[in-house]
């Protein structure tokens, strides 16, 4: 007589695969974050504690394992188990980084690998389709519409300035900015109507709609609002609140950078002091 030996293995979430089951499951494979323009990832002003998973369906799965690690999770924890291709995973930490990965699981508890690792990270702030836009206009605009690649890093400075000044009067309660914004109610108050930035009359004058700004400002935008570093490597300054045309030092390091400015009747230029 022959005996058949079956060995049954136990992963740390108490669900078996046994080597006597029938059918393999395929790795789940996440979809690439999507950054701006979308709210893919990201739902609008929810970006601060929100963030939308997705994958695709995979063969031979009958629901999914979602672990999610970073904030309170010091260490991997299942998220949740589901029977989509997408998750909303809430209550996270504002600026804060986390990673994911997924396993397919199929009728029989067999169970794949999980799936690579990805990164995510909520936003600074939060902000909706007009916020997101004025932020970028107001950056194309004061960049003179974009020269050369020498203005690349005050691209990112001046998203920096815009981005600085709303996260600490809305989030922070800066002594400084929250007594001046604390009756604009979202981003693009601020920017439009606070005398601090620029009009929406007055952008579009200058040629500043949003269907005119570059990529490299939406870049540099991004990583001011995400805490990333987004555009060429340039490290983003969260001490930054001031630009200017006008090349002088004060005590305050809150006036950290100032570059030429491209109408020309400035001669002024000094490389990104702080």
């Amino acid at each position: 007589m022959t005996l058949a030996i079956v060995f049954v293995m136990t992963d740390i979430s108490g669900i078996k695969a046994s080597a006597a089951a029938s059918g393999k499951v395929a790795v789940p494979k996440l979809a690439s974050e999507k950054t701006y323009e979308s709210t893919y990832t990201h739902p609008y002003n929810k970006q601060i504690d929100t963030i939308v998973l997705h994958w695709g369906k995979t063969s031979g799965a009958n629901r999914y394992q979602v672990y999610v690690k970073g904030g309170k999770y010091k260490n991997w924890t299942r998220y949740c188990t589901t029977t989509n291709n997408s998750v909303t995973v809430k209550k996270l930490s504002r600026a804060t980084g986390y990673s994911f990965k997924v396993r397919a699981v199929n009728k029989n508890n067999v169970y794949s690998s999980f799936s690579p690792v990805q990164t995510i990270h909520t936003a600074r702030m939060n902000y909706d389709k007009a916020g997101w836009e004025a932020m970028c206009r107001i950056v194309y605009h004061e960049v003179g519409r974009i020269n050369d690649n020498m203005w690349d890093k005050p691209i990112v400075y001046v998203a920096d300035c815009v981005v600085n000044r709303y996260v600490s009067a809305k989030y922070c309660n800066d002594p400084l900015w929250t007594p001046f914004y604390k009756n604009y109610n979202n981003i693009q108050s601020i920017i439009y109507q606070s005398g601090g930035f620029m009009s929406d009359y007055g952008l579009s004058r200058d040629g500043c709609n949003y269907k005119n700004v570059a990529d490299k400002c939406k870049i540099a935008v991004w990583g001011a609002v995400y805490g990333t570093t987004s555009y060429k490597g340039i490290k983003n300054d969260y001490n930054v609140y001031y630009w200017c045309n006008r090349s002088y030092y004060t005590n305050s390091n809150k006036i950290a950078y100032s570059f030429k400015i491209p109408w020309g009747y400035f001669s002024i230029w000094r490389t990104y002091w702080g």
